[in-house]
């Protein structure tokens, strides 16, 4: 690796000519320091390791000075470490920001700060016990990373989170920011007075300091990551629990505290803390536990210890349905697990994140169903969360569940559906195979042997194998170290109306060729209708199954109906032509899921026709209640209208085809919407204003709107659709909503963008590059996604080019998030080969992020999708 030579002094940091240095002496100072650490913004697997080889048993004194405007603010940090090699020099992180000076056991240092990190040189060092002390500033991020800043549009307050997963704590205070490297905190920070200060621990006394400003004193934490400390200032508002054993808290904005279902919370975080005590064998352990809603956030949440954040969209600002009220409890669920997973025990590098979310993702899901009302919380796992796995899992992008993470520019990039949802769906895999009391007392095992350490992949399976009895490294090197989704197929053939041979073929695992091991069940349908579940076990590419041989030979079969394994369902013709006639005889949610998922899947590898499965679509969601699986269905309705309105850019077709489908669309969506169930209502909503279009049904709409019967975000997207189609009222209700909620500007842009305007979406072209942007990411994210509707893809392909150059010019200037963000939301499908040709050129980019390469890389195969999607409906 290059050695890169860092050169910089203390008077320099003053802006001292080189004169002056000679004259004052600071020029004895300087000291030229090689380190053969990359000059980036990232941290590699390499040097990591390195690191933590000499330092141990580390503690921060960390203090703070906040200001209330988005100025940069100053830090004090102490760091004490125990250093075995002290032969050459260390770096400690601190992306941007400014270094005023540099203490190393007592004596000052030249400030060696490259944007990067902080070189101590050798010369400074020695074995043993180090103390350094460090006094600096730092800008306040508007991107949801780091110390984040956020003003509130309604009261002009501000509010102030962190969020440091995965390097990011680096951008608040220096430090070591690995995950192996655990330490304890010890933290102050000086606030407006009229602030909240929160953190890992409660604080232990706050002090004036004068009229305007107070300082708040944190103890000593316990040992944990540098991802998971916290730190969060504002006039939060703050609701307490203090009966329950553990001292509960939950924040909000001011302003948002009459959205907040504070009761619903707090029970759902007492079921969750009493099950997963006694699920996991081992006391919750840290000493209190706050939850905060917090405004921009990026994610869903973040499992900061004992003060995680949320979005607020887990709270919207409308009455609140039963499903919402199931996704908030899956997501408290989720960081509670994490409190254990990740934050008590921590994988020792990226490479095992999936450690931490595949079992949060299950808990999650599992807790909720288990110990909560939302006892359909499994089934919602089965038919929506799994799906995102098996779609991530098809893409050229795949990826094994386990992962060499080289560098933690990386780490973005691998999160996705793959370590959520297939992670969690392979452990219920695992669950099934051994048994769930097996594998409830393994996991306990494992937080008795890793608590308060790092732990890795060998680690869990040593555990795992030695409580089953099993030697499970075969199952993790085919599952957990492989990549791709297996394909089942049933085939039989019958005598005198009885199964004479059964068997299923198995397709190895795209990209990565794995056959594996599969425990499942099949669901057998006779002519008569008479159902038979039967075990089925898989192993290599044909597997006989004499459990089906003498029964009722079937008219249609699925395997894997209780949905135990990870795999792909293929239907023949005939079992299509089955389903057809019979769909709506299914009504077990998880078999319905599974179907649907298939249908599709035969979709886009141009097996089924788009016609086809919006067909069997209008006929069968009407009849529907489970709003997970309706929601997952209209998901994949809406991509197959999509083939619909690209036919006309790319056949010499007319138009009449896709104006009867979104006819037909908008009609269903408008008759699910007149339901009273709640959660229904708001699923078909968010249909209807996707196909709203007639004259007729923008009738509706005005009337919606004249009746302030809408929440004002659903008034907000409504009038959005308004703009989309040139209502001649939209202008009227823009400024009416602008009136009656001042909170939305943000969601008027998110309207505004709408208007089938190509001048407008150049101006937010603009703006995403603007260096000196006023808005936060997740005002971006919300524009790009609603700047080109689907209707107006010739606007799309019009600015074509100006969208690509947009896209490369933020190589190395923006965040990769952001640019991931344009290129997922407004590169346009242009459904050719040489569309495929063009995105995979792209994602060759030199300097392109890991995360923006995988979206462009992506493209190109929603292209290559596309073209056989075409074929069939030719």
């Amino acid at each position: 690796m290059k050695l890169h030579t860092l050169f910089r002094t203390a008077c320099l940091g003053l802006g001292l000519s080189l004169g002056a240095l000679l004259l004052s002496g600071c020029a004895h100072q300087a000291e030229e320091v090689e380190t053969a650490r990359p000059a980036a913004s990232y941290l590699t697997k390499i040097d990591a390791l390195e690191r933590s080889a000499r330092v141990s048993d580390v503690h921060y004194r960390l203090h703070l000075d906040l200001p209330e405007q988005n100025t940069p603010f100053t830090g004090q940090a102490e760091i004490q470490f125990n250093l075995s090699d002290a032969s050459k020099a260390l770096t400690l992180d601190f992306v941007d920001g400014s270094v005023e000076s540099v203490q190393v056991n007592g004596k000052a240092v030249a400030v060696q700060h490259n944007g990067f990190y902080i070189t101590l040189p050798a010369s400074a060092l020695s074995t043993g016990l180090q103390t350094v002390k460090i006094n600096y500033s730092h800008p306040y991020r508007r991107d949801g990373s780091g110390l984040h800043w956020s003003q509130d549009a309604e009261d002009g307050e501000v509010y102030l989170f962190t969020q440091f997963e995965d390097y990011h704590f680096n951008k608040v205070f220096p430090g070591f920011d690995q995950p192996d490297l655990k330490a304890t905190y010890t933290l102050s920070a000086t606030a407006p007075a009229h602030w909240q200060v929160i953190s890992a621990t409660r604080e232990t006394s706050v002090e004036n300091i004068s009229e305007t400003r107070k300082r708040w004193i944190f103890p000593e934490t316990a040992l944990f990551s540098t991802y998971v400390f916290s730190l969060h200032a504002g006039p939060y508002k703050v609701w307490q629990d203090n009966d329950f054993r553990i001292p509960l808290r939950l924040f909000s904005r001011q302003s948002y505290q009459e959205y907040v279902d504070v009761e619903e919370w707090f029970k759902v975080t007492r079921q969750g803390l009493d099950f997963f005590d006694n699920y996991f064998g081992y006391p919750y352990p840290f000493e209190k536990f706050d939850q905060l809603l917090v405004p921009d956030f990026v994610f869903g949440a973040m499992e900061n210890v004992g003060a995680v954040t949320f979005t607020e969209n887990l709270q919207p600002r409308r009455e609140k349905t039963r499903a919402d009220r199931q996704r908030m409890a899956v997501v408290v669920m989720h960081e509670l697990a994490h409190q254990w997973f990740g934050d008590l025990v921590t994988m020792t590098w990226w490479d095992d994140i999936w450690l931490n979310e595949s079992f949060a993702d299950l808990m999650g899901n599992f807790a909720t169903a288990e110990a909560t009302e939302y006892k359909e919380a499994m089934q919602s796992f089965s038919t929506s969360r799994k799906s995102w796995g098996y779609s991530e899992d098809q893409w050229i992008t795949t990826h094994p569940i386990v992962q060499d993470i080289a560098n933690t520019e990386m780490v973005m990039a691998s999160i996705d559906g793959i370590t959520y949802a297939k992670g969690a769906a392979t452990l219920i895999q695992l669950k099934h195979r051994i048994g769930e009391a097996t594998f409830q007392r393994a996991i306990a095992e494992h937080f008795q042997r890793f608590a308060w350490k790092n732990a890795q992949l060998s680690d869990l399976l040593a555990t795992l194998s030695e409580v089953s009895e099993q030697d499970l490294s075969g199952w993790s090197q085919a599952w957990l170290e492989q990549s791709g989704v297996n394909a089942l197929k049933a085939e039989f053939s019958c005598s005198n109306n009885k199964i004479s041979h059964f068997s299923v073929i198995q397709t190895p695992a795209n990209v990565s060729g794995a056959l594996r091991q599969h425990k499942l069940d099949a669901l057998l349908i006779s002519a008569s209708g008479q159902k038979q579940l039967i075990d089925i076990n898989v192993d290599g590419p044909t597997s006989n199954q004499p459990a089906a041989l003498g029964l009722a030979c079937p008219a249609f079969v699925l395997l894997n109906a209780s949905d135990f394994t990870f795999a792909r369902i293929l239907f023949d013709q005939t079992s299509v032509d089955y389903l057809k006639k019979h769909i709506l005889e299914f009504t077990d949610p998880i078999q319905q899921g599974l179907i649907w998922r298939a249908l599709w899947e035969s979709v886009t590898d141009g097996e089924l026709a788009a016609t086809e499965f919006l067909d069997l679509a209008l006929s069968f969601l009407p009849t529907q209640t489970n709003t997970s699986l309706i929601g997952t269905i209209n998901a994949n309705v809406d991509t197959a209208y999509s083939y619909l309105v690209l036919r006309t850019f790319v056949r010499d077709v007319t138009d009449q085809q896709r104006k009867q489908y979104r006819n037909k669309l908008e009609a269903m969506a408008w008759q699910g919407y007149q339901t009273d169930n709640p959660a229904l209502k708001r699923t078909w909503f968010r249909q209807w204003v996707n196909y709203l279009h007639s004259k007729s049904q923008l009738a509706n709409a005005q009337t919606l709107l004249a009746q302030n019967a809408l929440s004002n975000d659903d008034a907000w997207t409504l009038v959005g659709s308004l703009v989309r189609e040139q209502a001649p009222t939209a202008s009227t209700w823009l400024a009416s909503l602008s009136k009656q909620d001042p909170a939305g500007k943000i969601r008027r842009l998110e309207a505004e963008v709408q208007a089938p305007d190509i001048a407008l979406k150049q101006q937010w072209l603009e703006e995403v590059v603007n260096p000196n942007t006023t808005y936060a990411f997740t005002d971006l994210r919300g524009i790009l996604f609603n700047l080109f509707p689907l209707e107006q893809h010739d606007l799309n392909l019009a600015l074509q080019d100006d969208i690509i150059a947009t896209l490369l010019a933020m190589t190395g200037k923006q965040e990769p998030a952001l640019q991931s963000v344009l290129a997922s939301a407004i590169l346009p499908r242009q459904c050719s080969t040489e569309g495929q040709a063009q995105y995979l050129h792209i994602a060759d980019t030199e300097g392109l992020a890991k995360s923006v390469q995988k979206v462009v890389l992506k493209n190109s195969q929603a292209e290559q999708r596309c073209v056989a999607v075409q074929r069939k409906l030719d």
